[in-house]
C-alpha cells in the first residue's frame, strides 16, 4: 500500500457502541457475499457521516496520557487483524518489523480505550476490512486478511478506503504515529530521538555578528524620565 502522507482523520461523537466489537472469526465463512458486504459498508458509512477526515491537531484524535490502567477494548481476532493491517500499511524493512510487529496495535488499543468516538470508528472499519477479506476468499472461507496475498490485501484496503475514508485516514494517521515514534525506527532512518523544543533540540551557538548592523543604528526611540 502507498498511503498518502497527508491522510489524517479525527472523529466527532457518534453514539457509544454497546459491545467491545464484533468477533471477526464468526464472520469468516458465514455466507458472506459481495452484496452483504456492500450493505454493511453502506451502514457503517452512514454511522460515520459525522466524522470529518482531514488534517487536524494530535489532540483531535489522541487522548492525553493517563496513569489509570485502561481496559482492553479489542478481542483477540481484532488485535490479530489490526496487527496484520498495520504491517501492510508500514511493512518490515531493513531488518526491522513493520508497524504491527513493533506493537502498534497495542498502542492504538490504548488510544481507543480512552476515545469512545474513535473506538466506534475503528470497530466499524475493522469489520469492513474483515468482510472484504472474506469476500475475496470465498473458495477458502477460513482465511482472513492476514492470509491474503499482498496484492489482495492492498485491494481490500483500497475498497475500505473508498467506502470509509474517515476510518482509513485515522488508521493511517495512527499507524504512522505508532511507528515513527519508536526509538528503533529513529535509529533506522538516522533521526536522533529528542524531546521537542524547548526541551531538547540542540541549536548552533549564537552569532552576535548578526546584530552588528542593528547595533550601529541610531536610537529610534525617545528616553523617558
Amino acid at each position: 500500500m502507498g498511503p498518502r502522507d497527508d491522510d489524517r482523520a479525527g472523529a466527532t461523537a457518534p453514539p457509544e457502541p454497546t459491545t467491545a466489537g464484533t468477533p471477526h472469526a464468526r464472520l469468516i465463512g458465514s455466507g458472506v457475499t459481495p452484496d452483504s458486504v456492500s450493505a454493511v459498508l453502506a451502514t457503517a458509512a452512514v454511522a460515520a457521516s459525522d466524522t470529518v477526515a482531514g488534517p487536524q491537531t494530535a489532540a483531535g484524535v489522541t487522548p492525553l496520557e493517563t496513569s489509570t490502567p485502561l481496559p482492553e477494548v479489542l478481542d483477540e481476532d481484532q488485535r490479530l487483524l489490526l496487527t496484520a493491517v498495520l504491517d501492510r500499511l508500514v511493512p518490515a524493512r531493513g531488518g526491522l518489523a513493520g508497524a504491527g510487529g513493533l506493537g502498534g496495535a497495542a498502542v492504538l488499543e490504548r488510544t481507543l480505550a480512552a476515545a469512545p468516538a474513535l473506538r466506534r470508528l475503528f470497530f466499524e472499519g475493522l469489520l469492513a476490512i474483515d468482510l472484504r477479506s472474506a469476500c475475496r476468499r470465498i473458495s477458502a472461507p477460513a482465511q482472513g486478511f492476514a492470509d491474503l496475498a499482498p496484492d489482495e490485501q492492498d485491494a481490500a484496503l483500497r475498497e475500505v478506503e473508498g467506502a470509509l475514508p474517515a476510518f482509513f485516514a485515522a488508521l493511517v494517521d495512527h499507524a504512522y504515529r505508532g511507528y515513527y515514534t519508536r526509538p528503533e525506527v529513529h535509529r533506522l532512518i538516522g533521526h536522533e530521538s529528542r524531546p521537542p523544543q524547548p526541551l531538547g533540540h540542540r541549536l548552533p551557538p549564537f552569532d552576535s555578528a548578526l546584530l552588528a548592523r542593528q547595533s550601529r543604528r541610531a536610537p529610534f526611540w525617545r528616553h523617558t524620565p
